[in-house]
């Protein structure tokens, strides 16, 4: 059974970005965990009270069972050395076998600075002669999810199809019915629109009706090859 850690900067970030593909880990029998760095909180229409609830529903839907929030401050996430401390010393905690975490380049600087944070953390983690309570971890691969900030997308290392998953991975988002309340102008798709879109796209370039992509941190090993005929290629 693999153990994943999904390190995202808010609350439904992990959501948009890998719903389906945790709904269909955990469906698998894999030990999943979310990390929020932040609660999100201040937004709009929003409260820490209001994303708490809505945090707990979207886990519900796609069957996490358990999920932290390390309370950095929201809009002002950084990667201090007391920040990046607190990711690591949770990343030997859990011991993932892989972490998952936002993909740069990114207009929002939560995303950008909890990306920076994974990858410190990620390292800090193997550390010895430490004060963290915990023994070193070093965590073999990583993997980033996309953001439906950006209008283009480079070239997925790989992509899951997430097809069976789809509903549930809507019914997530819409958990957080205070982060939809900002309607984009009428000539622009909604939220959820947009993300439709760009699971369509993914998906039907490898042939199915909904896919997530991801970026690789690294060259992606086979030891099976049987993993060869199994995937597939669409040209």
């Amino acid at each position: 059974m693999n153990t994943v850690l999904v390190v995202a900067a808010h609350p439904d970030d992990a959501e948009i970005g890998m719903g389906g593909s945790i709904a269909k880990m955990i469906d698998a029998g894999w030990n999943v965990t979310i990390v929020d760095l932040t609660d999100g909180e201040p937004t709009p229409f929003g409260s820490k009270k209001i994303r708490s609830e809505e945090t707990k529903n979207a886990s519900e839907i796609l069957g996490i069972q358990k999920r932290i929030c390390l309370d950095m401050p929201n809009r002002y996430l950084q990667e201090t050395l007391q920040n990046r401390r607190k990711l690591a010393d949770l990343i030997r905690s859990i011991k993932p076998d892989i972490l998952f975490s936002h993909l740069t380049p990114d207009w929002h600087p939560d995303h950008i600075a909890a990306l920076k944070l994974t990858n410190g953390a990620r390292f800090e983690a193997k550390y010895h002669k430490t004060k963290m309570g915990t023994r070193p971890h070093w965590t073999p691969k990583m993997f980033q999810f996309y953001s439906p900030h950006r209008f283009q997308y480079r070239n997925p290392s790989f992509i899951v199809d997430i097809s069976d998953y789809w509903e549930k991975k809507i019914a997530a988002i819409q958990a957080y019915q205070s982060q939809l309340k900002n309607a984009p102008p009428a000539n622009q798709p909604t939220h959820i629109e947009k993300i439709t879109i760009v699971s369509r796209y993914f998906g039907q370039s490898i042939g199915v009706r909904y896919g997530e992509p991801f970026i690789a941190s690294g060259p992606i090993s086979v030891k099976n090859l049987q993993l060869l005929s199994d995937s597939e290629t669409k040209n």
